[in-house]
């Protein structure tokens, strides 16, 4: 059987980029997107927040004109106040609700977002030389360990899940009503604390729990594979484990341990990249796909660190040279 995953590609330039001609040349032709906080039209002097509906249409619409349709947001409006459950949970629960509805109207049906109070991902150098001069990013977490933790404080597990649990419980009747999935990113890097704050994916059974704290099929999962390698030895098993609940991947690959580690090109890193794709294939995986943390090649361009032209159309062929040799009889 064929694999029939969407392969899509992240877009984070706020205008048409000669990038977006590169992926449809290549075969691309879904996009994941973040919202559009640098999107700008003087025509309209009403001011809306970048999850409300004109501007995702705005931008759906900039994108479809490009050939690209928008599939996934993997973005969010402030979050803190829900993780943290402080004075501001409300409001920020009115936010996500009314940007799944939005994204619900325009059909946008996956939205990847995180559980990392205080901070998001994060690396320690972005200018690693790899074993062939390209540069890759990495992680040394004694790098951070002696820095104070970030203005909004420590936060523990224990909270950290109720949390968790109460903003499910009010944002998933949401998303099952405007059918938009929940596809929780892990935390990156997968360790059990970061500068004083708790983080609580970064597990196996930690995703098994989120699993079972809502058992609504609209909660699931975005299986980053550069963090999921680190919890585990068995990275194929995992995929068939969590099977229909896997709504996004990232398809990439580090070497190292959780608490230090660098990226690396796709096939050069710590897992069995074919076996991955093998195992998506048994578990008929229909999501989406996308490259993630590539490394930077000699004359790229890159937008931030991990995003660089070259080292994406490298991955990109990679994924759809593997898929293809997958899907044969």
């Amino acid at each position: 059987m064929a694999l029939n995953f969407k392969l899509a590609e992240i877009i984070l330039e706020s205008k048409p980029d000669r990038f977006w001609k590169i992926l449809k040349q290549i075969g691309v032709n879904d996009a994941v997107g973040v919202l559009p906080r640098n999107y700008n039209d003087w025509r309209k002097s009403t001011e809306d927040e970048p999850w409300d509906y004109y501007p995702l249409m705005k931008y759906m619409n900039m994108l479809q004109d490009s050939g690209l349709n928008l599939i996934a947001i993997e973005d969010n409006p402030p979050m803190n106040g829900i993780m943290y459950g402080n004075s501001d949970r409300e409001k920020e629960i009115d936010y996500i609700s009314k940007m799944i509805e939005n994204m619900g109207e325009l059909n946008i049906k996956i939205w990847c977002y995180n559980w990392m109070a205080g901070s998001g991902w994060s690396r320690t150098k972005s200018d690693i030389i790899g074993k062939n001069g390209e540069y890759v990013s990495g992680f040394d977490y004694n790098d951070i360990k002696n820095i104070e933790p970030p203005v909004m404080g420590k936060i523990g597990k224990d909270e950290l899940w109720k949390n968790l649990k109460y903003f499910l419980d009010n944002i998933i009747p949401v998303a099952e009503e405007n059918d938009v999935k929940l596809a929780m990113h892990p935390d990156d890097p997968p360790i059990e604390n970061f500068r004083g704050i708790d983080r609580i994916m970064n597990s196996i059974e930690s995703y098994d729990k989120l699993l079972e704290l809502n058992r609504s099929k609209y909660n699931g999962i975005t299986l980053c594979q550069g963090n999921f390698t680190l919890m585990t030895d068995n990275l194929p098993s995992a995929i068939r484990h969590f099977n229909d609940r896997i709504f996004f991947v990232h398809f990439r690959d580090v070497n190292g341990n959780k608490y230090n580690y660098q990226e690396s090109l796709i096939n050069e890193g710590r897992t069995d990249m074919a076996a991955c794709m093998k195992a998506y294939n048994d578990i008929n995986y229909n999501g989406i796909m996308r490259v993630d943390h590539t490394p930077t090649l000699e004359g790229d361009i890159e937008l931030v660190p991990g995003y660089s032209y070259s080292g994406r159309i490298y991955s990109i062929g990679y994924i759809k040279g593997l898929r293809d040799s997958i899907s044969r009889p």
